[in-house]
């Protein structure tokens, strides 16, 4: 098995982007605590990378809502054992099957990635500014490019519908409900993650990473 590709999106953005995102599944404010970060730490330095950990947080909930029993999920400790699960079967699958891993291949990855861009005006742009960076041949280097694109390209579609953005806004302070017993910065921190997430959801835009 390769070693993992270090998580090379910044550790407040990493972290923030869990939180928030946990946060949005439960329907209720969330505060960290200790054991929480703690593994949010131990994902990060393990090169766990952000997409497997909100497509594994996904799977605990809706497993959770499909089985009936609606148990509270409390903390991120319920979902440790689908990340490490899904973690693993998908390095298993870059090394045993057929798909192109992005030590390998990532020309092909990227390329991949910048063909979904082009169907949308507003990303469009954005697509051969992917491509390009087949010209760095380290992954961790990629990866933390990809990372400054994204952020780019959700900011463009921000900025590009504003009516969208606002309904955007509505729904998540609905969801959020009561947040008073948050510090500014942990709201605004939780809001701003999930705004990102939602409008990557309603345009449809890819996550601009190689795995």
């Amino acid at each position: 098995m390769t070693a993992p590709v270090p998580a090379d999106v910044p550790p407040e953005t990493y972290f923030q982007e869990i939180e928030a995102h946990f946060a949005l599944r439960r329907g209720t404010p969330f505060i960290l605590n200790a054991k929480d970060w703690a593994l949010m730490k131990k994902w990060y330095d393990d090169g766990v990378p952000l997409p497997i950990v909100i497509e594994a947080i996904d799977t605990v909930f809706e497993k959770n809502e499909a089985s009936g029993r609606k148990k509270v999920i409390s903390s991120l400790s319920y979902c440790r054992h689908s990340i490490k699960e899904l973690w693993q079967d998908r390095q298993n699958l870059y090394v045993g099957g057929g798909d192109v891993s992005p030590e390998a291949g990532p020309e092909a990855l990227l390329d991949a990635l910048a063909s979904q861009l082009e169907t949308s005006d507003v990303a469009a742009p954005f697509a051969p500014r992917v491509r390009a960076l087949a010209s760095e041949k380290s992954v961790p280097k990629i990866e933390e490019r990809l990372i400054d694109l994204e952020r780019e390209l959700v900011d463009a579609f921000i900025a590009a519908d504003p009516a969208s953005i606002d309904t955007i806004r509505a729904d998540i302070a609905t969801a959020l409900g009561d947040t008073s017993k948050m510090d500014a910065k942990t709201r605004t921190r939780t809001e701003e993650a999930n705004l990102r997430r939602l409008v990557r959801e309603k345009f449809g835009l890819p996550r601009l990473t190689l795995f």
